[in-house]
């Protein structure tokens, strides 16, 4: 996960791309389509699971086991 330093601009961190996960989500989309969604802004698929695990521990998401529907707090 990439966070702000003198060598990582504020732009280029995981946390700043976070935001986007959050900006135009919809209740009970799954993890695939939020991806897809975010798909051009994070570099691979770690970069966006780092992201989804931040913000599950933040308490900001909750993702269902069995379905892998996302729902936004």
């Amino acid at each position: 996960m990439l966070v702000p330093s003198k060598f990582t601009r504020l732009e280029e961190s995981t946390i700043f791309k976070m935001k986007k996960i959050l900006i135009g989500n919809v209740q009970g989309e799954t993890v695939q389509s939020v991806y897809r969604r975010t798909q051009g802004v994070f570099q691979d698929a770690t970069e966006f699971l780092h992201a989804l695990d931040v913000l599950f521990v933040l308490g900001v998401l909750t993702i269902e086991e069995e379905t892998g529907l996302v729902t936004y707090a």
